[in-house]
């Protein structure tokens, strides 16, 4: 029997409140991830957003989450920062499961664990095409559980084009990289360890177009989520910072 592998989306639930995002979005974007992660029997899923209590990152909840899905952009900056450290420390510390997507690389969260120092307004060093441009996704390591049932590629009919250099650290693994009609290439399908967690960044999906209804995304993202949770759990403290309160080293064997 398979454990339950409890899933939180996060999503800031700004723009898709608002035409003409909520044309496709009508009931959010959280919710439209969260419909097709609910296809999986041992999944267990909710979704929160920058507007409950504590952000809907307070302890109890974010304790009880094994994958963190994470959506944002206009708000990036507004989450505060003891928020961030505290989805740091549930990365490094617990081994919680991150899975970034689309803008989310410039996030607070992301950016910390990635240990980029944003550039005012926090966005970066990056093209872009915010109108959309059809899209390949190839893949380029068929073997990892995270492409399981994609073919060579996904083609997705618009998206807003990112377009290397990305402002990212090098991967320790590059699972997609995506070419645009406009001839801009970026990687497109990232993973990266750190502390205890796994993290997977993933860059399609921008607000204005449907992508988060694809079939083939969906598939990646229930891939993702089954490959990031941990593989087991262990003790604890979630209010101990990320950075500055981590223990110190013990030297009582110099004694």
């Amino acid at each position: 029997m398979q454990q339950t592998i409890r899933v939180t989306v996060w999503c800031e639930h700004n723009q898709d409140r608002y035409e003409p995002v909520s044309l496709v979005y009508p009931h959010g974007m959280h919710e439209a991830i969260a419909e097709g992660l609910r296809q999986v029997s041992d999944f267990q899923v909710r979704t929160v957003t920058q507007h409950d209590p504590e952000c809907g990152l307070d302890n109890e909840l974010i304790s009880s989450t094994d994958v963190l899905i994470w959506w944002s952009h206009l708000d990036n900056n507004d989450l505060p920062d003891d928020l961030a450290d505290r989805v740091c420390s549930h990365v490094l510390n617990r081994g919680m499961g991150l899975l970034v997507l689309h803008s989310a690389m410039f996030s607070k969260p992301w950016q910390k664990l990635m240990g980029i120092y944003p550039q005012p307004p926090g966005w970066g060093s990056f093209r872009t095409m915010p109108q959309g441009e059809r899209q390949r996704l190839w893949v380029i390591t068929p073997g990892h559980p995270i492409v399981q049932g994609i073919d060579a590629c996904i083609e997705i009919p618009r998206d807003e084009m990112y377009g290397e250099p990305l402002l990212i650290p090098e991967p320790d693994k590059t699972l997609f990289i995506s070419w645009f009609e406009g001839g801009d290439v970026c990687r497109s399908g990232c993973i990266f360890e750190r502390g205890n967690g796994k993290i997977f960044l993933f860059t399609p999906g921008h607000e204005t177009f449907p992508i988060y209804y694809q079939k083939e995304i969906r598939q990646v993202l229930k891939n993702a989520v089954r490959w990031l949770a941990p593989s087991g759990t262990g003790a604890f403290q979630p209010d101990v910072p990320y950075r500055d309160g981590t223990p110190k080293e013990n030297l009582q064997h110099r004694l």
